[in-house]
């Protein structure tokens, strides 16, 4: 009797049945989620195991439940090297293997980030790494995806922030996705000419000019004779705009005669939009 119960205290892995089995066949991509490798236990807890990926010994664990998730991204054969639960050593048994594949890399290609609100189109051009079978494009501004290679985009007219995407998945099934942030600003430009005829036939009588994204209570504009003398000066460009049937006529901003025909200088001063101070120069030629 006595060398009975030796027995069982010295071997109560062949009474209790303990085993530890490992399985799973999971393939990934490198940038997704983990892989799972699943260990069950039959036994009491808790159950400590060892295991190893391609016979090189890599961990060692412990765990209360019957069933334990090794997530990983390392590929390889993973088998278990030993096992043991509360009352001894158990059996081992199972492999599992676990596949990594590379993602592709998505890139967006765009000649400017920054666009102007009179022009706010924008070429989305791929430009990624990788075998790549679908596209999904999303420009930020709650538009419809689009699922060609490349696209072109018009955004709205006015000054914003975008954010665009782009997800890219291969022949694999595996993705990556990238940004790119757009802006929409009101860039600032003038146009005023060279020459006006103030003859009286309504046909360019006015110096008349057109601007846009600039402060106007920033604006001056200055006429100089050749002896530097000043002739005319404004400060609301909204009364010299074309559009608006708005100019200066050619005369002195004092006497109101009329100027000779002769070439004169301007200058003009403003800030655009966003703060910037501009001081231009040129010549004005009045015809008569």
């Amino acid at each position: 009797m006595l060398k009975k119960i030796l027995f069982v205290l010295l071997f109560p892995f062949f009474v209790n049945g303990q085993t530890a089995f490992i399985s799973g066949n999971d393939t990934i991509c490198d940038n997704g989620n983990p892989a799972e490798i699943v260990v069950n236990f039959t036994g009491t807890a808790p159950f400590s195991f060892s295991y190893n990926i391609n016979d090189v010994t890599e961990n060692v664990d412990s765990t209360m439940l019957n069933q334990y998730l090794i997530k990983t991204k390392v590929p390889g054969i993973y088998t278990l090297v030993s096992f043991s639960d509360n009352n001894g050593f158990g059996s081992i048994d199972g492999s599992a293997i676990v596949t990594i594949l590379p993602s592709p890399t998505a890139v967006i290609h765009i000649d400017s980030d920054t666009l102007s609100v009179l022009y706010p189109i924008v070429t989305f051009i791929d430009e990624s790494e990788g075998n790549i079978v679908a596209w999904d494009w999303n420009f930020g501004d709650n538009t419809l995806n689009i699922n060609t290679e490349s696209t072109i985009h018009n955004y709205k007219d006015s000054t914003a922030v975008y954010q665009a995407s782009l997800i890219i998945y291969d022949s694999n099934g595996c993705s990556d996705t990238t940004t790119h942030n757009i802006w929409v600003r009101d860039k600032y430009w003038m146009y005023i000419p060279n020459s006006f005829t103030p003859d009286n036939d309504k046909v360019n009588d006015k110096l008349c000019i057109e601007y846009n994204g600039i402060r106007e209570n920033t604006f001056l504009l200055k006429i100089i004779n050749s002896q530097g003398d000043l002739m005319y000066q404004y400060s609301d460009p909204s009364l010299l705009k074309c559009s608006s049937d708005g100019g200066w006529d050619g005369t002195h901003y004092k006497t109101n005669e009329d100027l000779p025909s002769d070439t004169y200088v301007y200058e003009v001063y403003f800030q655009d939009f966003e703060g910037w101070k501009h001081k231009e120069y040129g010549s004005i030629i009045i015809i008569r």
